[in-house]
């Protein structure tokens, strides 16, 4: 029998926890949201999923003429598939980039985009069944790992050469202490 004490404890932590993680979500007393990165790499998330959906909604028919003329093997088609696609969606994201503001946004939008792909490929394997799981992760090795791997990879090192080369922060309670 559990320890209702103890399971009371726990139930607290879980509690508090879900509370700060959805507070991020709430608004202030003015009318700002408390997380602006939450939010805008949540809608970052959904944008880089519709330009990697379009780059290979575009760039894979012709890829597939070009390739089933040749006499390449049928792995080496699907590999230059999943990947030509997934690199030219990963260069326009990167374009992201250029633009003013938080650098952490492109990263934080690949790992939402991360965690919605996880939560599709459960409900698609608790959908399909587990005997076509086979199916199920071809398809998800075709058009979400490669994207996920180069997209998530090239940010993440990216954000970590910017961090590294950025001036250290000064102390605004101690001005008069140099770095």
């Amino acid at each position: 029998m559990a320890n209702p004490i103890r399971q009371k404890e726990i139930d607290e932590r879980i509690g508090k926890f879900a509370d700060k993680f959805w507070g991020a979500f709430q608004m202030t007393e003015n009318g700002r949201v408390k997380s602006t990165i939450l939010l805008y790499s949540f809608c970052l998330c959904w944008v880089l999923l519709a330009l990697y959906g379009g780059c290979f909604a575009l760039i894979n028919p012709w890829l597939n003429t070009l390739l089933t003329a040749s006499a390449a093997p049928l792995w080496l088609i699907n590999l230059i598939e999943a990947l030509v696609p997934a690199v030219a969606g990963t260069a326009v994201a990167s374009l992201v980039w250029l633009l003013p503001g938080d650098k952490r946004l492109l990263p934080a939008g690949y790992v939402w985009l991360t965690l919605l792909l996880l939560a599709c490929l459960i409900a698609l394997l608790i959908l399909m069944g587990w005997e076509s799981a086979g199916l199920v992760l071809q398809f998800f090795g075709m058009f979400a790992l490669a994207p996920l791997v180069l997209g998530l990879g090239s940010s993440l090192l990216a954000y970590y050469l910017y961090w590294k080369k950025r001036p250290p922060a000064g102390d605004p309670a101690r001005p008069w202490k140099r770095q």
